[in-house]
């Protein structure tokens, strides 16, 4: 419900505003390394939920995004949208402590439908110039991707197979420049799991760190697969001598941390 912010929600809200429009800045300016930021935004914003409530992650939004519009634009505007609300989902799902398997399907799909939503009021603002440049990116997409397979199924030995499926595959290629809204849809849902699973692991890893309770992620087999190569990175860190940093120190308490708490929800 709307109120007014007492000070200090809206002295944390300020300052961590503040540090989304600078990681913000670093994403679009910095010519080499600037994506490691944008995983940076959305904790900011978790962090404000888990310590304040969702009224104040939505004050800060709308700042956020009043700054960087005044700043570098609409086009930005959108960008930093998506980033700041996977922020207050994760906040809000972690709050309740959500399984990580629904939280993603969810986040997931919420995210698909919003870059979809943006997509279609982009050819609102902008018009036809934009729906053409959508669609010639679909075909230069696919006539890379055949170009590609041409040129590997022919080195491989699978040229008579893929000659015969080629038709089929560029009737379905056409029929989703037809249908390109559901074939938007589905491309941005498999494109963006990976991205959910991702920002949600470093939001969770980056959480704790900071010493709030919440869910831990991942568990079971995908746990001990990524603790495994977890272990190898560590290796190479302290043969690298890069053990006596604080942040490596730091890294390798968390990380054990963690594992001592999967092992006791396990044994509980």
């Amino acid at each position: 419900m709307p109120r007014k912010l007492n000070a200090i929600e809206i002295a944390e809200s300020a300052l961590l505003v503040d540090i989304a429009i600078v990681f913000q800045l670093l994403v679009l300016y910095l010519p080499i390394g600037g994506i490691f930021f944008s995983l940076l935004i959305p904790p900011l914003f978790t962090i404000l939920i888990l310590r304040r409530h969702f009224y104040a992650a939505i004050m800060g939004l709308c700042v956020a995004l009043f700054v960087i519009g005044m700043l570098t634009g609409i086009g930005n505007i959108q960008i930093i949208l998506l980033e700041i609300g996977a922020g207050i989902y994760l906040g809000l799902t972690m709050k309740h402590r959500l399984h990580y398997f629904p939280l993603i399907l969810l986040g997931t799909t919420g995210s698909s439908l919003l870059l979809a939503g943006l997509t279609l009021l982009n050819i609102l603002l902008f018009g036809k110039a934009f729906f053409n440049s959508l669609m010639f990116g679909f075909r230069a997409a696919y006539n890379l991707l055949f170009s590609v397979l041409n040129f590997i199924t022919s080195q491989i030995g699978l040229g008579n197979w893929w000659a015969s499926v080629y038709p089929a595959a560029r009737h379905l290629a056409d029929l989703t420049l037809t249908y390109w809204l559901a074939a938007l849809l589905i491309i941005e849902w498999i494109t963006l799991l990976p991205v959910v699973i991702v920002v949600y692991y470093s939001t969770t890893f980056l959480v704790r760190l900071l010493g709030y309770d919440v869910r831990p992620f991942p568990d079971g087999r995908i746990n001990t697969f990524m603790q495994w190569i977890i272990r190898l990175l560590i290796k190479l860190a302290l043969k690298l001598g890069l053990g006596k940093f604080w942040v490596t120190r730091t890294l390798i308490r968390e990380v054990r941390r963690q594992s001592i708490g999967l092992g006791r929800q396990k044994t509980s």
